[in-house]
């Protein structure tokens, strides 16, 4: 069961609900966390090892953080990091992945900083397991993120009493994230697919950048739908969550392009990776040395095959050399750097979408008209026909102008109109269609 199901917005959503919102508010964090629970069981269908995991790794960091109160636990804390290391690496290595629990990175992740807080004594250990497990497994945020400050969600739960504009709010934004999702990222998938099905060496150039640009496209659209939902989720129930993408697309380098998407990861490699390990404060060799560490984990972090270690090698040469060179000739002319900027990010998503090096290499090939026999010199009219209304709004909802738009007219009757439209054709969508799974599901 996932956000964009039948299931959960006409069942679980409602019902759920029903049940917090009337509910007093010293019930609020156990009704939160048996929802949560449940939520977790319907999305992994019914594989109670998955929950008993979940449960167990939250109770084991709940009486963790309980022994770290005291000052020289470092040795403790790096046993209790090498532990939820050693069970992420385990399941993502363990017969090619196929075993990873949903959400185990994301809710690992949380665990992990929530320790090195209390650690660092920059938030006090929670006395009270119940309102630690509600925020720790909070059902909006458990599969896919965004990743948030344990301080923050602690803090937030002492007053999280939701109220209409608020609400209002969430359910725009819930609404609005279903779209992207449904009618635009999982649209567009079926391009990235035609151009595996007819063999990436077998198709015409045009076809190949298409193909890119909708594989591109439906990457952006499915987590940013995806953060949409959760952060619209979260003010339903009375927390604010954070951004995950700050219109990445219209960033002029790369390292600015990384800032502003999938924000909360890479805060969460900056606060607990990079600028331990001395960040940029201990001149420019260690500071690329500190890059490389961050890199190499984020690769790992996607998975253990070679291309997402190759992906990862690309941007960290990319953002070297905007440090030591060309981000200097970045800052002379915006257009350049923009075109720059897009030129290779879609170079990077190659390597992020096809595992194999063989066809890797093919499918550059074909983008600049290299090798390869095209079956179909015309495969970009009919594609064209099809994907081109979609690719071209997925342009222009990458940049930042429709959120402009939206922010000033968000609390007019026509703008929920608008939004009861997308509603219902999401629904229609769903119902007619099988299921597209979030991408980031995977990791």
């Amino acid at each position: 069961m996932q956000f964009n199901s039948i299931e959960f917005l006409f069942f679980f959503l409602p019902a759920f609900l029903a049940v917090y919102l009337l509910a007093p508010a010293r019930a609020k964090s156990p009704i939160l966390l048996l929802g949560s629970l449940l939520y977790y069981v319907l999305a992994c269908s019914g594989s109670y090892w998955q929950l008993i995991l979940l449960v167990g790794m939250t109770g084991l960091s709940y009486l963790a953080g309980l022994t770290l109160r005291k000052a020289g636990r470092g040795a403790l804390l790096a046993v209790y990091l090498t532990f939820l290391a050693g069970i992420l690496v385990f399941f993502k290595l363990y017969d090619g992945g196929r075993y990873l629990p949903v959400g185990m990175s994301f809710y690992l992740f949380q665990i992990s900083a929530y320790l090195i807080d209390v650690f660092r004594g920059k938030t006090v250990p929670q006395s009270n397991l119940i309102s630690y497990a509600s925020q720790t497994v909070m059902f909006p945020k458990l599969l896919s993120g965004p990743l948030v400050s344990p301080e923050s969600l602690r803090a937030q739960a002492q007053d999280c009493r939701p109220h209409f504009r608020r609400f209002h709010e969430g359910l725009q934004e819930l609404i609005l994230g279903l779209g992207l999702k449904v009618l635009l990222a999982n649209k567009l998938s079926g391009l990235w697919g035609q151009a595996g099905s007819l063999g990436y060496e077998n198709v015409s150039v045009p076809f190949a950048w298409m193909a890119l640009s909708g594989y591109a496209m439906r990457l952006y659209f499915d987590f940013y739908g995806y953060s949409l939902m959760a952060m619209g989720l979260g003010k339903m129930l009375g927390y604010d969550l954070p951004r995950n993408f700050d219109d990445p697309y219209a960033s002029k380098t790369v390292s600015e392009f990384y800032r502003r998407w999938h924000v909360t990861l890479g805060a969460w490699f900056r606060e607990y990776v990079y600028i331990p390990l001395g960040g940029n404060r201990k001149g420019t060799i260690r500071t690329i040395l500190n890059l490389a560490v961050v890199w190499l984990l984020t690769g790992l972090w996607h998975g253990v095959g070679g291309n997402y270690l190759l992906w990862a090698g690309i941007l960290f040469v990319l953002i070297v050399n905007e440090r030591l060179w060309m981000g200097r000739l970045m800052k002379r002319s915006h257009v350049i750097s923009h075109v720059y900027l897009v030129f290779v990010i879609l170079m990077s998503w190659v390597p992020f979408a096809i595992g194999d090096f063989g066809q890797m290499i093919a499918f550059f090939g074909r983008l600049f008209g290299v090798g390869g026999a095209v079956l179909n010199p015309m495969d970009y009219l009919s594609a064209g026909i099809t994907y081109g209304p979609l690719l071209a709004a997925g342009v222009i909802l990458a940049t930042p102008i429709p959120r402009k738009i939206w922010e000033k007219c968000r609390n007019s009757t026509l703008a929920d109109l608008f939004l009861l439209l997308i509603f219902w054709l999401v629904i229609y969508s769903v119902s007619t269609a099988a299921q597209d799974p979030f991408l980031y599901f995977q990791y």
